[in-house]
């Protein structure tokens, strides 16, 4: 990982007693902790969302018959979508 830099955010009361409870709990060692993981999760989401839009575009616009091998099932949650032809 990168150098680490402080940033504030504001959270909803009942959000930070949650993640202290956690942190209590010994699931996470600090509150940072938690923030790092969770934005490093929805990161994650937002990379994973934009390539299953991008292959579904690519997959609508025809292309997907140029190459047998896709594998759309996987990306798309495992729904197998067959070329016509």
């Amino acid at each position: 990982m990168g150098s680490k830099q402080k940033a504030v955010v504001s959270a909803d009361a009942r959000q930070l007693v949650q993640i202290q409870g956690l942190v209590k709990a010994g699931a996470y060692a600090t509150l940072s902790a938690f923030v790092r993981e969770a934005i490093d999760e929805k990161l994650e989401r937002l990379r994973r969302g934009r390539l299953r839009r991008q292959l579904e575009r690519y997959i609508e616009s025809g292309h997907a018959r140029e190459d047998e091998d896709l594998p759309s099932a996987q990306a798309l949650g495992g729904k197998r979508r067959r070329a016509p032809g």
